[in-house]
């Protein structure tokens, strides 16, 4: 596509010419906009949209094979709230995983390639009333304002996908979820606030935690089958997302400040030891992943505007800063 530029501008962008008149504010902007597609072709391709239903879908995440996904979206008329769902990248099939009652987040395909991991409500006994009042306010017009929600319904189960057997793994009061199987699948790490319901919680720790509910989320691991749980972090405010590295040894996730402003991104091993802080970028950095190197992180920050996240790699080590893709 042909950019609205003049040709002396071009020639310098591409090193063509030595530039000495004065570039309007939209040739800078053109200028900084052709830069950063340079530089984001020189680490991705082929971007693609691969899908379209819905209000809205996101976590998505790969099989070990890397031939499907799954991902949750809300395009089912008779529940508002996201489900989960299986693809095949290759024809574009869909299976659908969850129930289809209540809500679900979080999935992830067991290294197997048959059983599948999530977060759901639907043995919450009001599932069915809370999805009948979320429809009557849509149809009314009105929509809340987008902000996820920390039901303390949620619990994790693994679905088989060969036998439709779907297994609860945890049960516990407060928000379970966002969990991922270990490479070899034995083990699984998750978030929960299941804390915060379990003991009296001291008076910041209440007043945090009856503004926001994650402030109160730390990550744990558990056996595949929801035994030996133990907790890996302590720390007032949200500690979430953790994925494993490539070797099984560490994993990431990504911490909040206590008001919920600013999250930085960090490593632990799966013991618990030897934590580290990637990033010191004072912004929303989150939804932290390993390449399969090991060597280094990709995630996303608005380090760049408030509703503009973009992606950036770190290197696993902590060496050097953060580079934008």
């Amino acid at each position: 596509m042909r950019l609205p530029v003049s040709r002396s501008v071009v020639l310098f962008l591409f090193g063509l010419i030595p530039f000495s008149g004065i570039l309007r504010a939209e040739d800078i902007a053109t200028t900084e906009a052709v830069k950063a597609a340079q530089q984001e072709a020189a680490f991705i391709g082929d971007v693609r949209q691969i899908t379209f239903d819905g209000l809205r879908a996101g976590e998505g995440y790969f099989s070990h094979d890397g031939r499907s996904m799954v991902f949750q979206t809300e395009r089912d008329p008779a529940n508002p709230f996201y489900q989960i769902f299986r693809m095949e990248l290759d024809t574009g099939d869909l299976t659908k995983i969850s129930p289809g009652l209540g809500k679900t987040t979080c999935a992830w395909i067991h290294p197997d390639g048959d059983r599948v991991l999530f977060a759901s409500t639907h043995l919450d006994p009001d599932a069915d009333k809370k999805q009948r009042e979320e429809l009557q306010l849509r149809a009314s017009g009105q929509q809340r304002r987008y902000a996820w929600d920390y039901d303390p319904q949620f619990d994790l189960f693994v679905r088989s996908t060969s036998s439709g057997e779907t297994v609860r793994v945890t049960e516990a009061l407060g928000y379970d979820a966002e969990g991922s199987f270990s490479p070899d699948g034995s083990t699984v790490l998750f978030a929960s606030n299941r804390v915060a319901y379990e003991r009296e919680l001291t008076e910041r720790e209440k007043a945090l935690f009856n503004v926001d509910p994650a402030s109160m989320i730390d990550i744990y691991r558990m056996n595949a089958d929801g035994s030996n749980v133990t907790r890996l972090t302590d720390t007032l405010g949200y500690d979430g997302g953790p994925f494993f590295s490539p070797d099984g040894n560490r994993f990431c996730w990504r911490r909040f400040s206590e008001d919920g402003v600013t999250a930085e991104i960090h490593t632990m091993g799966i013991d618990g030891s030897e934590p580290k802080q990637l990033t010191q970028i004072g912004a929303m950095s989150w939804a932290p992943y390993y390449h399969p190197s090991g060597e280094y992180l990709v995630f996303t920050t608005n380090r760049h505007g408030f509703a503009n996240f973009e992606l950036y790699l770190v290197r696993a080590d902590g060496e050097g800063g953060p580079v934008r893709v």
